[in-house]
């Protein structure tokens, strides 16, 4: 059958090209109109009727928002045309990516598929019965009779736990007509606008039947799991989105998950036996997650979905009548966090949690018997409780002198040993499959199914800890909106340690965006300082105490002169506030020159002084004494990076700005300018920037404020200022953040003659800045920039770091600019790199998806598409590695 004759006899349509379309009973081509669009040709020998209901679904699943192909009507009306014993259709073309084609599924887009499966299930609940005979090798309660034969493995162990859900829920699940191909290949994903997948069609009708109506779902969620490191957090994903529209009852729950392994039993079976080509497509990433699933114990899956589903999971419980370990011992909870592990690689959730709890003594000690026992096995020691109700208890690191099948009285010596793991279990299955650590994500699932062994073995029970719920619940209610913390999906951090953050789930994460923690998370030698200093003296600034005085010394050392004469205080905003106070009151003047973009701090006058608040969300507009100049950006600005002269071409607008207001009469007091614009998107200033800037705002007799609070103390390098890469020296500079590695404490270092001039006799002093602890510490951090050599560190390894960046720009379009100095870098994320639109939408996913596999940093800039990166100036080329290569993989995954 010529299908270019075809369309042109019967459907009045001109193709110039054919193209086959993967099948397994129709014969489906997609053909190339001559107005450039395309249909499908589908050629089948299944009869009209059923075809003609078929398209009868496709209607209905329209109407409920799931877009599926439109169905074209030949020459005389039909919408089915019979030839010599076949029916053809032909229908829409449909762009889009299958899933199949997709690298990774988000959790996003595998909720789409559950809402796309739910509006199935909702738009085919009122469907006709089909005609007959329906075909039934692909009904999801007829999947044994489909395998036949193939009882062994792990084919065998899922349909068995298949044959068991279906026998003791089957009769109670609802019934509807389904499409019940919901499969990798069948559905269609696209780009939207904010640059990811999502999910656009469904296509092929050609399976869909009346059966269980949790089948839509179970196909859904089988073939979501292909290619998962972890197939239950997909198939939660999945039936997260699909009850947003479509309640579950108790039994589909119970049969999901064994419905959908047994489908892809199915179909590793079925194209097992038929050998095409076709078959080998859609099965070759089958056997490792059929294998995968035959692992997990099935009431977990079970407490997993029904977790995903919104149902309550009631902790399992198991009390013993003996105590089994004797006091004294060091005991480390059910499903509290192991001691974290570091990661190198990309691996998805790492299992940080341990099932169930260690026994640790210095010496061995008799473990009794909490219950009344059999011994099932002795490696590992499983025994088996009737009463009170079954349960079974799995026990290392116990030297035991029973045997199989050994009875066990309550209170008898189980064994001896000095380590001992003990879990507890509602399954014998569970029991022997289970892990000894599990996934933070799981952690509920996994405390309904095995019971926490404390009140077992007789042990204190912990309270209900500050995790993350908790403690989003309790800022939620005491503190206001806009007080945001990182991250949509925020972790609770609990310690920290050099450039690594650990949470309370006991995950390491890689900390690339923290210039508080400036010489590393709980450094050692300032820990011992602050320690030292508040068992001996802590204490208002205005008392006389060494520590003080020497750390001004230290402090002013660094700088270059005339800065001598330092004022502490306990924040950086404080800083920059107290810096414009001297300004105007030195000058006698009002008015400001900041830049665009710019963020100085968080106090009333500092609001009106940044850009990046006034002129955001919620903002009001700058403070009348406020002028903008323009920022200096060389990727996105009129002077970019090819141009020599950008420096002074930028500072030109400076200079007009502050002979603007002399010619008005109301000079400039100051201009206040980061070093490197950190908030605005880690802008550096190009060459020559400051120096004509700052000649220009003298000129007009106004101050130079260098706002360092940011990329202050080494940062860049190769100085220890960065206003010293552009050979200037400001007025007055600001510090904070980095001064005390995360201790409050900032400070403001200018000219004596300025600080005269600000003495008018009205006294000034901070009562904790400067208190003999925080001297105590910034003195201990410069001790560790100078004497770990940090400064040179931090222009070596930011070298490398930003050599690394360069190389992904090359291989992902997302990146539009990689921009840095020393241990101060950015990523700007672009959807176009010729018109640069500002992935903004992009960012914050990429955030996101880094801070899962275990690697924090952040998007900033003015659009929000800038990934700034500022880690502690400990990170080292390993960590710079391991960012690299888990920036690498999330930038991969189908953007």
């Amino acid at each position: 059958m010529n299908v270019l004759t075809l369309l042109k006899d019967h459907y009045g349509l001109h193709g110039i090209d054919v193209s086959a379309l993967a099948g397994e009973l129709d014969r489906t081509s997609a053909v190339l109109l001559d107005d450039g669009s395309r249909v499908v040709v589908k050629v089948s020998k299944t009869d009209v009727a059923r075809i003609r209901w078929q398209h009868e679904l496709m209607r209905l699943a329209g109407t409920a928002g799931v877009r599926v192909p439109e169905v074209r009507p030949a020459l005389d009306g039909e919408l089915v045309v019979v030839l010599g014993g076949h029916a053809v259709t032909v229908q829409s073309w449909l762009d889009g990516a299958a899933l199949s084609e997709l690298d990774n599924h988000a959790p996003d887009l595998l909720a789409e598929l559950g809402v796309t499966a739910a509006r199935m299930v909702r738009a085919l609940a009122s469907a006709p019965s089909p005609p007959e005979p329906a075909p039934g090798h692909w009904d999801v309660l007829r999947a044994t009779e489909a395998v036949a034969g193939e009882g062994t493995g792990d084919v065998g162990c899922l349909l068995s736990r298949y044959s068991q859900a279906l026998e003791r829920h089957g009769p109670a699940l609802p019934r509807s007509v389904v499409h019940q191909d919901l499969n990798d290949f069948n559905v269609l994903t696209r780009r939207g606008a904010d640059g990811r997948h999502h999910v656009h069609a469904v296509l092929d009708f050609g399976d869909a039947l009346a059966t269980a109506r949790v089948g839509e779902l179970a196909v859904a969620v089988a073939y979501a799991m292909l290619r998962k490191a972890d197939p239950l957090a997909a198939a939660a994903a999945v039936v997260r989105g699909y009850v947003t529209e479509q309640p579950l009852d108790d039994a589909e729950l119970a049969v999901l998950v064994p419905f959908a392994a047994a489908r892809l039993c199915v179909n590793a079976v079925t194209w097992a036996r038929r050998a095409t080509g076709y078959g080998d497509e859609r099965t070759r990433h089958t056997g490792p997650a059929i294998a995968a699933l035959a692992a997990i114990p099935p009431d977990l899956a079970e407490a997993v979905v029904r977790e995903a589903a919104g149902r309550s999971l009631v902790p399992a419980d198991l009390p013993g009548t003996h105590s089994a370990v004797p006091a004294g011992t060091s005991i480390g909870g059910h499903l509290e966090p192991r001691e974290p592990v570091r990661r190198t690689t990309v691996n998805g959730e790492p299992a940080t949690l341990r099932l169930g709890v260690t026994i640790e003594a210095p010496e061995p000690f008799t473990v009794l018997a909490p219950l009344d026992a059999v011994v099932e096995s002795t490696e590992p020691l499983l025994l088996r409780h009737a009463s009170p109700e079954p349960a079974w208890s799995r026990w290392t690191g116990v030297t035991t002198p029973h045997h199989d099948g050994d009875p066990i009285v309550a209170g008898d010596a189980l064994g001896r040993g000095d380590a001992v793991g003990v879990a507890v279990f509602r399954s014998r299955e569970t029991a022997l499959l289970a892990p000894e650590s599990v996934v933070a994500s799981q952690a509920a699932a996994w405390a309904s199914v095995s019971p926490d062994p404390a009140g077992f073995l007789g042990l204190p029970r912990t309270g209900r800890p500050w995790d993350t719920v908790r403690v989003l619940a309790a800022r939620n209610v005491h503190f206001a909106r806009s007080q945001r913390s990182y991250f949509r999906r925020p972790m609770t951090l609990v310690a920290g340690e050099g450039t690594w953050l650990y949470d309370d789930r006991g995950r390491a994460y890689l900390d690339a965006i923290n210039n508080v923690s400036h010489v590393g998370h709980a450094n050692p030698r300032v820990v011992a300082a602050a320690t030292a200093q508040l068992r001996k003296l802590n204490t208002n600034s205005r008392f006389l105490y060494p520590g003080i005085a020497e750390y001004a010394e230290r402090l002013t050392a660094t700088l270059p002169a005339p800065l001598e004469v330092a004022f502490l205080v306990c924040s950086g905003s404080e800083a920059n506030d107290l810096a414009i106070r001297m300004a105007r009151q030195v000058t006698g003047r009002r008015d400001v020159l900041v830049v665009d973009g710019a963020y100085h701090g968080n106090t009333a006058v500092l609001t009106g002084l940044s850009p990046n608040r006034y002129k955001g969300p919620g903002g009001a507009g700058p403070d009348p004494t406020t002028h903008e100049v323009e920022l200096p950006d060389r990727y996105r600005g009129r002077h970019g990076y090819g141009d020599p002269e950008a420096g002074r071409a930028y500072a030109a607008d400076v200079r007009r700005q502050a002979d603007r207001l002399a010619a008005a009469g109301t000079p400039p007091a100051a201009f206040i300018v980061e070093s490197a614009l950190g908030t605005a998107g880690s802008v550096f200033h190009p060459d020559g920037y400051l120096a004509a800037a700052f000649a220009a705002v003298r000129a007009a007799g106004g101050l130079c404020v260098a706002d360092e609070v940011q990329v202050g103390f080494g940062r860049f390098g190769d100085v220890f200022w960065g206003f010293e890469s552009q050979g200037v020296v400001p007025d007055i500079v600001t510090m904070g953040k980095p001064i005390g590695n995360g201790h409050p404490m900032a400070a403001v270092v200018t000219t004596r003659e300025i600080a005269d001039e600000f003495d008018t006799g009205m006294r000034y002093f901070n009562t904790f800045g400067g208190n003999p602890v925080s001297c105590a510490i910034g003195t201990a951090v410069l001790d560790e920039i100078a004497e770990r050599g940090l400064q040179e560190h931090a222009a070596k390894t930011g070298r490398y770091f930003k050599t690394l960046l360069d190389e992904l720009a090359g291989r992902h379009e997302l990146i539009g600019d990689v921009r840095g100095h020393g241990m101060y870098l950015g990523v700007e994320l672009v959807r176009d790199r010729l018109a640069k639109e500002p992935a903004a939408a992009e960012a914050l996913h990429v955030s996101e998806l880094m801070k899962d596999e275990g690697v924090l940093v952040h998007p900033t800039g003015r659009a929000g598409n800038v990934l700034k990166l500022k880690p502690p100036l400990t990170f080292t080329a390993a960590d710079a590695d391991l960012f690299a290569s888990v920036l690498d993989e999330v930038l991969g995954r189908a953007w």
